[in-house]
């Protein structure tokens, strides 16, 4: 793969994982907007179920992001760190001295 499809798909990653992050905080809070209005209009309250539905979709919010951080720390971790690009360049390096030696 060239660098240039390779940058772009980097590209492409970051802007699904912001979009991600957006539904994740915004479809929750929505949610208890929806949800506690029609409750408050059932029941005939002033406004305490949607404070409260809206409080539970921001708490729902915080962890979804929470979950994919954590989700995406791991895989970070299993792939490259920039401790495993530095044993690569290390090896290679090496590899090439001897190469040049033979």
């Amino acid at each position: 793969m060239s660098g240039k499809n390779k940058n772009r798909n980097g590209i492409l990653q970051n802007l699904a994982l912001i979009s991600q992050v957006g539904i994740m905080m915004i479809v929750p809070i929505i949610g208890g907007v929806v949800i506690g209005a029609f409750l408050d209009r059932f029941m005939k309250t002033n406004g305490i179920f949607l404070i409260i539905f809206i409080l539970l979709g921001v708490g729902s919010s915080f962890r979804n992001l929470y979950v994919l951080s954590i989700q995406k720390s791991k895989e970070y971790t299993d792939s490259e760190t920039p401790s495993s690009y530095v044993n690569k360049y290390t090896k290679k390096t090496q590899d090439d001295k001897s190469d040049e030696d033979k």
